[in-house]
């Protein structure tokens, strides 16, 4: 055999040996999900009856119970929307003080400089 024959066996043994893994992690995962769900039912503290009884009450209160979550949900996202509305304006308004004052210093340097009472940067008397 050459070397490009040994690469390619190489390759493939590594796929088939990486196919495998998932195969048997696969099995292993169907195994334990059916093992579980047997020994829930050998433990299970309520009869048959008892429980589809309770199974189907509990999903006749599903869509009251999904329409709160809902309406909570959508209560959090106004809460949410107005927080941002108002933190946006304070920023804003902040914003604007700052540049208010920022030409107001502007202004009064430029009259300084103008009647020369101010000093220019790097001039030297």
């Amino acid at each position: 055999m050459g070397r490009a024959e040994n690469y390619s066996v190489e390759i493939s043994s590594a796929e088939s040996e990486r196919n495998s893994g998932w195969g048997a992690w696969l099995v292993g995962l169907l195994i334990g999900a059916a093992g579980g769900a047997a020994i829930a039912l050998l433990t299970a503290p309520k009869s048959g009856n008892e429980l589809r009884g309770n199974l189907q009450r509990t999903a006749k209160h599903v869509p009251d119970r999904l329409g709160e979550v809902v309406d909570d949900s959508l209560d959090l996202y106004a809460s949410f929307l107005n927080y941002c509305q108002l933190t946006l304006e304070e920023q804003t308004l902040r914003f604007k003080r700052a540049v208010a004052a920022g030409k107001l210093a502007a202004a009064k340097k430029r009259e300084e400089i103008e009647l020369g009472g101010g000093q220019m940067p790097f001039q030297h008397r």
